[in-house]
């Protein structure tokens, strides 16, 4: 208990002005799909973030090793519990909860998302997305959807709040494919080094969205959260952009998603 105190006390300090530690302490962020954007959750418990309950089906595979934080040690293991050793390795004060099975079977869901502070939505599944999302806005809870575009150029991360526009508001034309029957395939290409820039900035705007929900001081965490609830959508490319002359910008707004998401 006591290296545990001595962990957050030094965490406090060395956050002081740039990150509000006890607000993250105190907050609690469902997880549902856990798997290349679990990165993001441990950056936020590395962070300081309190309480996780993470939800997965699956097992860790030969394929997850070099595409996320899991290793060759974790083979066979579920996710979440997997998931839930890493946490705890970097933030041992933490409460991780797990559920391993799809989101549609987790007993009283509808509660968990209820006393939540967040649901960070990362399904390949984009009819999963879609539904989840309808979900914790009926039930007052913000979302923050994210995931690679289809030719992986781009990611996208959407927000969803009480009362605000719906995902598929924010995401017209995809929501126009789930409608036509479109499913994504099995196998797509993926790359860590691209991924951990959508993770890095996924962990950004959860922070930033705590904060500015909780009307916090600090404005290098709130204004972020500002931003993304007035726009709704951030659009990340991977690389280099041209256009503006930047590696891997994040732009609050559109900047071409909708043609790319397919």
């Amino acid at each position: 208990e006591r290296v545990m105190t001595t962990l957050c006390g030094r965490l406090g300090d060395r956050q002081l002005g740039r990150v509000d530690t006890t607000l993250l302490e105190s907050s609690h962020v469902l997880q549902i799909g856990v798997s290349r954007g679990l990165s993001s959750t441990v950056t936020l418990h590395r962070s300081g973030l309190g309480h996780s309950t993470l939800i997965d089906n699956q097992a860790v595979e030969s394929e997850n090793i070099g595409q996320t934080l899991f290793n060759v040690s974790q083979l066979g293991k579920r996710k979440v519990e997997a998931a839930k050793d890493l946490i705890l390795a970097v933030a041992p004060a933490a409460i991780v909860e797990t559920h391993a099975v799809l989101a549609k079977d987790v007993p009283d869901l509808h509660v968990i998302i209820a006393n939540a502070d967040l649901v960070k939505i990362g399904v390949d599944n984009p009819a999963a997305q879609f539904e989840l999302a309808d979900a914790a806005q009926s039930l007052n809870t913000p979302a923050l959807i994210h995931g690679m575009t289809g030719d992986g150029q781009q990611f996208y991360s959407a927000l969803v709040l009480p009362g605000g526009k719906r995902l598929r508001e924010l995401l017209p034309q995809a929501w126009e494919g789930v409608s036509q029957g479109y499913r994504p395939p099995e196998f797509f290409p993926s790359c860590a080094l691209h991924t951990e820039i959508m993770n890095s900035a996924v962990a950004l705007m959860i922070a930033g969205v705590l904060h500015h929900r909780a009307g916090s001081s600090i404005s290098m965490m709130a204004d972020i959260g500002a931003g993304l609830a007035q726009a709704g959508l951030a659009t990340g490319f991977n690389g280099f952009h041209q256009p503006s002359g930047f590696f891997a910008p994040i732009f609050f707004g559109f900047h071409g998603l909708a043609k790319r998401f397919r």
